[in-house]
Protein backbone atom coordinates (compact mmCIF):
# COMPACT_ATOMS: atom_id res chain seq x y z
CA UNK A 1 0.00 0.00 0.00
CA UNK A 2 1.24 3.61 -1.11
CA UNK A 3 1.36 5.94 1.96
CA UNK A 4 -0.72 9.20 0.81
CA UNK A 5 1.58 11.10 1.74
CA UNK A 6 4.08 9.71 -1.14
CA UNK A 7 0.65 10.35 -3.52
CA UNK A 8 0.82 13.58 -2.26
CA UNK A 9 3.93 14.44 -2.55
CA UNK A 10 4.26 13.05 -6.14
CA UNK A 11 0.75 14.99 -7.45
CA UNK A 12 2.76 18.24 -5.93
CA UNK A 13 5.88 17.18 -8.41
CA UNK A 14 3.71 16.56 -11.26
CA UNK A 15 1.93 20.11 -10.60
CA UNK A 16 5.31 22.01 -10.35
CA UNK A 17 6.30 20.15 -13.68
CA UNK A 18 3.02 21.36 -15.12
CA UNK A 19 3.71 24.56 -14.11
CA UNK A 20 7.09 24.79 -15.26
CA UNK A 21 6.40 23.31 -18.78
CA UNK A 22 3.52 26.10 -18.77
CA UNK A 23 5.81 29.18 -17.74
CA UNK A 24 8.78 27.50 -20.27
CA UNK A 25 5.66 27.85 -23.38
CA UNK A 26 4.72 30.74 -21.87
CA UNK A 27 8.77 32.50 -22.02
CA UNK A 28 8.63 30.70 -25.61
CA UNK A 29 5.76 32.12 -26.61
CA UNK A 30 6.64 35.38 -25.53
CA UNK A 31 10.35 34.89 -26.83
CA UNK A 32 8.35 34.21 -30.82
CA UNK A 33 6.03 37.12 -30.16
CA UNK A 34 8.79 39.48 -29.53
CA UNK A 35 10.80 38.15 -32.80
CA UNK A 36 7.64 38.63 -34.82
CA UNK A 37 7.39 42.23 -34.18
CA UNK A 38 11.26 42.64 -34.52
CA UNK A 39 10.59 41.39 -38.39
CA UNK A 40 7.09 43.88 -38.48
CA UNK A 41 9.91 46.78 -36.44
CA UNK A 42 12.30 46.02 -39.27
CA UNK A 43 9.72 45.76 -42.57
CA UNK A 44 8.17 48.99 -41.73
CA UNK A 45 11.04 51.13 -40.60
CA UNK A 46 12.84 50.51 -44.18
CA UNK A 47 9.92 50.90 -45.81
CA UNK A 48 8.50 53.96 -43.86
CA UNK A 49 12.22 55.54 -44.16
CA UNK A 50 13.15 55.14 -47.91
CA UNK A 51 9.82 56.78 -48.91
CA UNK A 52 10.02 59.81 -46.41
CA UNK A 53 13.47 60.16 -47.07
CA UNK A 54 12.71 60.60 -50.76
CA UNK A 55 9.66 62.67 -50.01
CA UNK A 56 11.64 65.19 -47.89
CA UNK A 57 14.22 65.51 -50.83
CA UNK A 58 11.99 65.70 -53.47
CA UNK A 59 10.24 69.07 -51.06
CA UNK A 60 13.88 70.30 -50.29
CA UNK A 61 15.90 69.75 -53.67
CA UNK A 62 14.96 73.24 -55.99
CA UNK A 63 13.18 72.31 -59.31
CA UNK A 64 14.30 69.48 -61.72
CA UNK A 65 16.25 67.73 -58.76
CA UNK A 66 13.11 67.72 -57.00
CA UNK A 67 11.02 66.48 -59.59
CA UNK A 68 13.92 63.48 -60.52
CA UNK A 69 13.61 62.20 -56.88
CA UNK A 70 9.79 62.16 -57.36
CA UNK A 71 10.08 60.10 -60.50
CA UNK A 72 12.65 57.95 -59.11
CA UNK A 73 10.70 57.33 -55.36
CA UNK A 74 7.53 56.38 -57.96
CA UNK A 75 10.10 54.13 -59.82
CA UNK A 76 11.93 52.35 -56.71
CA UNK A 77 8.12 52.06 -54.89
CA UNK A 78 7.25 48.40 -55.99
CA UNK A 79 11.22 47.55 -55.16
CA UNK A 80 11.53 49.02 -51.59
CA UNK A 81 9.04 46.29 -49.88
CA UNK A 82 11.23 43.60 -51.40
CA UNK A 83 14.33 45.53 -50.06
CA UNK A 84 12.69 45.83 -46.59
CA UNK A 85 12.06 41.73 -46.79
CA UNK A 86 15.89 40.68 -47.38
CA UNK A 87 16.70 43.13 -44.87
CA UNK A 88 14.19 41.64 -42.20
CA UNK A 89 15.23 38.11 -43.04
CA UNK A 90 18.69 38.43 -42.52
CA UNK A 91 18.92 40.64 -39.57
CA UNK A 92 16.14 38.11 -38.50
CA UNK A 93 17.62 34.77 -39.61
CA UNK A 94 13.96 34.61 -41.16
CA UNK A 95 13.83 31.07 -43.27
CA UNK A 96 9.64 31.14 -43.78
CA UNK A 97 8.37 30.63 -47.14
CA UNK A 98 8.46 33.69 -49.57
CA UNK A 99 4.75 32.70 -50.68
CA UNK A 100 6.08 32.78 -54.38
CA UNK A 101 4.81 29.49 -55.92
CA UNK A 102 2.13 29.53 -58.58
CA UNK A 103 -0.18 27.01 -56.91
CA UNK A 104 -2.64 26.93 -59.84
CA UNK A 105 -3.70 23.13 -59.47
CA UNK A 106 -6.31 23.79 -56.88
CA UNK A 107 -7.05 27.39 -56.59
CA UNK A 108 -7.54 27.92 -60.15
CA UNK A 109 -11.06 29.75 -58.96
CA UNK A 110 -8.94 32.04 -56.92
CA UNK A 111 -7.01 32.85 -60.10
CA UNK A 112 -10.06 33.82 -62.06
CA UNK A 113 -11.97 35.76 -59.36
CA UNK A 114 -8.30 37.66 -58.90
CA UNK A 115 -7.87 38.56 -62.48
CA UNK A 116 -11.55 39.41 -63.30
CA UNK A 117 -14.04 40.04 -60.50
CA UNK A 118 -12.10 43.27 -58.23
CA UNK A 119 -11.91 45.01 -62.13
CA UNK A 120 -15.25 44.00 -63.23
CA UNK A 121 -16.49 46.10 -59.48
CA UNK A 122 -14.62 48.93 -60.79
CA UNK A 123 -16.43 48.80 -63.90
CA UNK A 124 -19.57 48.86 -61.58
CA UNK A 125 -18.47 51.49 -59.65
CA UNK A 126 -17.31 53.88 -62.86
CA UNK A 127 -20.69 53.42 -64.20
CA UNK A 128 -22.27 54.63 -60.86
CA UNK A 129 -20.28 57.44 -61.42
CA UNK A 130 -21.09 58.70 -64.81
CA UNK A 131 -24.46 57.65 -64.37
CA UNK A 132 -24.53 60.39 -61.39
CA UNK A 133 -22.38 62.89 -63.91
CA UNK A 134 -23.24 62.09 -66.67
CA UNK A 135 -22.25 65.62 -68.12
CA UNK A 136 -18.66 64.24 -67.46
CA UNK A 137 -18.94 61.44 -69.62
CA UNK A 138 -16.24 61.73 -73.02
CA UNK A 139 -17.43 59.91 -75.48
CA UNK A 140 -14.65 60.66 -77.96
CA UNK A 141 -12.05 59.31 -75.57
CA UNK A 142 -9.25 61.31 -76.85
CA UNK A 143 -7.32 61.14 -74.13
CA UNK A 144 -7.86 57.46 -74.14
CA UNK A 145 -6.71 56.96 -77.30
CA UNK A 146 -4.13 59.31 -77.11
CA UNK A 147 -2.93 57.15 -73.88
CA UNK A 148 -3.56 53.77 -75.11
CA UNK A 149 -3.62 53.87 -79.30
CA UNK A 150 -0.26 52.30 -79.56
CA UNK A 151 -1.55 49.14 -77.41
CA UNK A 152 -4.43 48.52 -79.52
CA UNK A 153 -7.17 51.10 -79.02
CA UNK A 154 -8.27 52.09 -82.00
CA UNK A 155 -7.78 55.46 -82.88
CA UNK A 156 -10.85 55.68 -84.99
CA UNK A 157 -13.29 54.78 -82.18
CA UNK A 158 -17.24 55.67 -82.64
CA UNK A 159 -18.49 58.67 -80.31
CA UNK A 160 -20.57 55.88 -78.61
CA UNK A 161 -21.68 54.46 -75.08
CA UNK A 162 -21.69 51.41 -76.79
CA UNK A 163 -18.34 51.49 -78.19
CA UNK A 164 -16.91 52.67 -74.71
CA UNK A 165 -18.26 49.87 -73.51
CA UNK A 166 -16.65 46.92 -75.69
CA UNK A 167 -13.59 48.65 -75.28
CA UNK A 168 -13.71 48.17 -71.77
CA UNK A 169 -14.47 44.93 -71.14
CA UNK A 170 -11.76 43.91 -73.37
CA UNK A 171 -9.30 46.09 -71.09
CA UNK A 172 -10.74 43.83 -68.64
CA UNK A 173 -10.04 40.46 -70.49
CA UNK A 174 -6.12 41.65 -71.41
CA UNK A 175 -5.67 43.18 -68.20
CA UNK A 176 -4.21 40.22 -65.87
CA UNK A 177 -2.16 39.53 -69.20
CA UNK A 178 -0.32 42.54 -68.76
CA UNK A 179 3.08 41.11 -67.27
CA UNK A 180 5.30 44.16 -66.95
CA UNK A 181 2.63 45.73 -65.16
CA UNK A 182 2.03 42.66 -62.97
CA UNK A 183 5.44 42.90 -62.03
CA UNK A 184 5.67 45.67 -60.88
CA UNK A 185 2.56 45.02 -58.49
CA UNK A 186 4.55 42.30 -57.81
CA UNK A 187 7.19 43.64 -55.49
CA UNK A 188 4.35 45.54 -53.20
CA UNK A 189 2.88 42.24 -52.70
CA UNK A 190 5.99 40.15 -51.58
CA UNK A 191 6.06 43.02 -49.08
CA UNK A 192 3.04 43.85 -47.82
CA UNK A 193 0.71 40.69 -48.33
CA UNK A 194 3.89 37.63 -48.47
CA UNK A 195 5.90 39.00 -45.37
CA UNK A 196 4.03 41.34 -43.37
CA UNK A 197 0.56 40.12 -43.24
CA UNK A 198 1.89 36.60 -42.09
CA UNK A 199 3.92 37.94 -39.27
CA UNK A 200 0.91 40.06 -38.02
CA UNK A 201 -1.61 36.56 -38.71
CA UNK A 202 0.74 35.11 -35.91
CA UNK A 203 0.35 38.46 -33.66
CA UNK A 204 -3.65 39.00 -33.97
CA UNK A 205 -6.66 37.96 -35.56
CA UNK A 206 -7.23 37.80 -39.09
CA UNK A 207 -9.38 40.85 -39.52
CA UNK A 208 -7.28 43.11 -37.25
CA UNK A 209 -3.97 41.53 -39.35
CA UNK A 210 -5.38 42.70 -42.43
CA UNK A 211 -7.09 45.72 -41.75
CA UNK A 212 -3.48 46.96 -39.73
CA UNK A 213 -1.69 45.69 -42.78
CA UNK A 214 -3.48 47.40 -45.42
CA UNK A 215 -3.66 51.05 -43.70
CA UNK A 216 -0.04 50.44 -43.16
CA UNK A 217 0.00 49.67 -46.90
CA UNK A 218 -1.94 53.24 -47.73
CA UNK A 219 -0.17 55.58 -44.69
CA UNK A 220 3.17 53.98 -47.27
CA UNK A 221 1.96 56.24 -50.39
CA UNK A 222 1.02 59.54 -48.00
CA UNK A 223 4.17 60.79 -49.49
CA UNK A 224 3.18 60.38 -53.13
CA UNK A 225 0.12 61.45 -52.65
CA UNK A 226 1.61 64.90 -51.40
CA UNK A 227 3.54 64.71 -54.19
CA UNK A 228 0.77 64.61 -56.34
CA UNK A 229 0.45 60.76 -57.23
CA UNK A 230 -2.86 59.71 -58.08
CA UNK A 231 -5.03 63.04 -57.23
CA UNK A 232 -2.58 65.56 -58.63
CA UNK A 233 -3.19 68.79 -56.05
CA UNK A 234 -5.88 70.52 -57.94
CA UNK A 235 -9.22 68.82 -55.53
CA UNK A 236 -10.78 70.01 -52.46
CA UNK A 237 -8.55 69.66 -49.15
CA UNK A 238 -5.30 69.17 -51.47
CA UNK A 239 -3.01 66.99 -50.65
CA UNK A 240 -4.19 66.13 -46.75
CA UNK A 241 -8.13 64.63 -48.40
CA UNK A 242 -6.14 62.71 -51.17
CA UNK A 243 -4.19 61.16 -48.54
CA UNK A 244 -6.57 59.96 -46.06
CA UNK A 245 -8.77 58.64 -49.41
CA UNK A 246 -5.64 56.76 -50.39
CA UNK A 247 -5.71 54.98 -46.82
CA UNK A 248 -9.38 54.02 -47.31
CA UNK A 249 -8.80 52.90 -51.24
CA UNK A 250 -5.79 50.71 -49.43
CA UNK A 251 -7.76 49.66 -46.85
CA UNK A 252 -10.64 48.08 -49.65
CA UNK A 253 -8.04 46.77 -52.00
CA UNK A 254 -6.33 45.56 -49.17
CA UNK A 255 -8.72 42.99 -48.03
CA UNK A 256 -9.05 41.97 -51.73
CA UNK A 257 -4.98 41.19 -51.85
CA UNK A 258 -5.32 39.88 -48.56
CA UNK A 259 -8.15 37.19 -48.85
CA UNK A 260 -6.64 35.90 -52.22
CA UNK A 261 -3.21 35.72 -50.75
CA UNK A 262 -4.52 33.51 -47.93
CA UNK A 263 -7.01 31.43 -49.52
CA UNK A 264 -4.16 30.31 -52.57
CA UNK A 265 -1.06 30.51 -49.54
CA UNK A 266 0.47 32.82 -52.79
CA UNK A 267 1.15 36.10 -53.45
CA UNK A 268 0.68 35.65 -57.61
CA UNK A 269 -2.79 35.88 -57.33
CA UNK A 270 -2.47 39.64 -55.48
CA UNK A 271 0.44 40.26 -57.82
CA UNK A 272 -2.32 39.66 -60.85
CA UNK A 273 -5.36 41.27 -58.89
CA UNK A 274 -3.08 44.36 -58.21
CA UNK A 275 -1.56 44.83 -61.40
CA UNK A 276 -4.71 44.53 -63.46
CA UNK A 277 -6.73 47.22 -61.20
CA UNK A 278 -3.56 49.60 -62.15
CA UNK A 279 -3.60 48.92 -65.69
CA UNK A 280 -8.24 49.04 -66.30
CA UNK A 281 -8.27 51.86 -62.81
CA UNK A 282 -7.03 54.43 -64.94
CA UNK A 283 -8.92 54.11 -67.67
CA UNK A 284 -12.62 55.63 -66.13
CA UNK A 285 -10.44 58.85 -65.64
CA UNK A 286 -9.25 58.96 -69.35
CA UNK A 287 -12.96 58.88 -70.84
CA UNK A 288 -14.12 62.04 -68.01
CA UNK A 289 -13.69 65.64 -69.35
CA UNK A 290 -10.74 67.39 -67.43
CA UNK A 291 -12.07 68.64 -63.99
CA UNK A 292 -13.89 66.12 -62.25
CA UNK A 293 -13.34 65.96 -58.63
CA UNK A 294 -10.49 63.15 -58.26
CA UNK A 295 -11.69 62.23 -54.77
CA UNK A 296 -15.27 61.20 -55.73
CA UNK A 297 -13.80 59.33 -58.88
CA UNK A 298 -14.49 57.97 -61.54
CA UNK A 299 -10.90 56.04 -60.97
CA UNK A 300 -11.20 53.38 -58.16
CA UNK A 301 -9.20 56.01 -55.89
CA UNK A 302 -12.54 57.92 -55.70
CA UNK A 303 -15.35 56.80 -53.20
CA UNK A 304 -18.02 56.74 -56.14
CA UNK A 305 -15.29 54.45 -57.95
CA UNK A 306 -14.27 52.65 -55.52
CA UNK A 307 -18.11 51.84 -53.98
CA UNK A 308 -18.12 48.63 -56.59
CA UNK A 309 -15.10 47.15 -54.63
CA UNK A 310 -16.07 48.30 -50.93
CA UNK A 311 -19.12 46.50 -50.54
CA UNK A 312 -16.95 43.16 -51.81
CA UNK A 313 -14.36 44.13 -49.41
CA UNK A 314 -17.40 44.03 -46.45
CA UNK A 315 -18.63 40.90 -47.32
CA UNK A 316 -15.12 39.31 -47.54
CA UNK A 317 -14.46 41.15 -43.98
CA UNK A 318 -17.10 39.59 -42.45
CA UNK A 319 -16.42 36.35 -44.14
CA UNK A 320 -13.06 35.55 -43.04
CA UNK A 321 -12.36 33.35 -39.84
CA UNK A 322 -11.37 34.54 -36.81
CA UNK A 323 -8.23 32.93 -36.85
CA UNK A 324 -5.94 32.12 -40.06
CA UNK A 325 -2.20 31.53 -41.01
CA UNK A 326 -0.63 31.76 -44.73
Amino acid sequence: MIPRWWIRESRLREIHMELQQKAEGLSAGGEARKLLRKRAGIYLSTVFGCVFVGWILAIVLPGESGGAVYSLLISLFSFIPVLAVFLARILTKDSSPWLLRLKFRGNWKTYLSAAFVPSLLMALGAVLYFFLFPGQLDLSAERLVATYGRFGVPADLPHTLAALIRVGIIGILISPFAIPIVLFALGEEIGWRGYLLPVFLQLMDTRKAIVLTSILWGLGHAPLIYLGFNYGLDYPGAPFTGMVMMVIVCLVLGIWLSQVTITSRSVIPAAILHGALNLVGEWPALVAFVGFNPLLGPNPTGIIGLSGLAIGAVFILLRMRKRTEV
